[in-house]
């Protein structure tokens, strides 16, 4: 008896230790199917084009993860998860960030491994300055420039409901033989800043784009491609997508004024017909 006694003893710890490491080792999983943005008119609108979830347990990073995600943590009772959002940066796949304007999603958590968690997590802006185009008003503050011979076109629900991204008026323009070039810029004269400041734009297009900035140095005026956007609709048809442009480096140069970006496009050789719409145009920037 007594030696049943010492075998078992050391048999029932092993096993006890066995599954207290087996419970610390099997996750819970955090499911993050998407992140939506609220914002107010006043920071131009809720479109978003989130990529990434940049996630934390108790501060603890445990990753970035592409959308949707589904996150394996370890641990047991009530913790805090926090979320910020991550973009792609200048719409390059591989060029992924945490967008500084985008505030930082918490809540608490209570794990239990082997189960799931499925959160709904929102984010909004932070204190920021912005300029925003929404085509929604009779004129634009895109202005054609003077070697453009293609204006803009305001697209409203009465002329062509099917172009329309949230149902308001959005703009665009179309590209033919006689008119093969466009060049639409800001008159804003911009300021420069300390910080990061990027453009949004929602758009669709079924031609290459040019985002481009415009800017006065040494008493002359430059004016500089910034990113090419691919086309991402088929030839007349539409498909909405949004580009988060960083224009840091731009605004934060020293010994420039006259800040203002232009969207440029020509003509395809061999083409009869190419078009483009956008929406939601915003320079956000950080809060003066």
């Amino acid at each position: 008896m007594h030696s049943m006694t010492r075998i078992l003893g050391p048999l029932a710890i092993l096993m006890s230790v066995t599954s207290c490491r087996k419970t610390e080792t099997v996750p819970t999983y955090i499911v993050v199917p998407r992140i939506e943005v609220q914002a107010t008119d006043a920071q131009g609108g809720n479109t978003s084009k989130i990529t990434e979830a940049w996630i934390t347990l108790d501060d603890r990073s445990v990753g970035v993860w592409e959308l949707p995600a589904r996150v394996p943590v370890i641990g047991d009772g009530t913790h805090t998860i926090g979320i910020d959002a991550g973009i792609r940066r200048n719409g390059a796949f591989d060029d992924r960030r945490r967008y500084p304007f985008y505030t930082t999603w918490q809540s608490m958590v209570e794990l239990s491994p082997a189960g799931s968690i499925e959160l709904a997590p929102t984010v909004g802006y932070q204190p920021a300055t912005f300029f925003l185009e929404r085509f929604n008003d009779a004129g634009s503050q895109l202005i054609r420039a003077a070697t453009s011979d293609t204006t803009l076109i305001l697209h409203s629900a009465s002329t062509a409901p099917e172009l329309l991204l949230d149902g308001s008026q959005c703009g665009g323009f179309v590209l033919e033989p006689a008119h093969s070039s466009v060049l639409l810029r800001t008159e804003q004269d911009l300021p420069g800043v300390s910080g990061p400041t990027y453009l949004e734009l929602d758009y669709s297009t079924d031609v290459q784009l040019t985002i481009g900035i415009e800017y006065v140095q040494d008493g002359s005026s430059w004016m500089d491609p910034w990113v090419v956007v691919v086309a991402n609709a088929s030839e007349g048809n539409v498909a909405w997508n949004k580009i988060y442009v960083d224009l840091t480096d731009f605004f934060n140069r020293q010994g420039i004024s006259g800040r203002d970006i232009y969207i440029a496009a020509q003509l395809p050789a061999g083409r009869s017909r190419a078009s483009a719409v956008f929406d939601n145009l915003k320079i956000i920037r950080p809060a003066s």
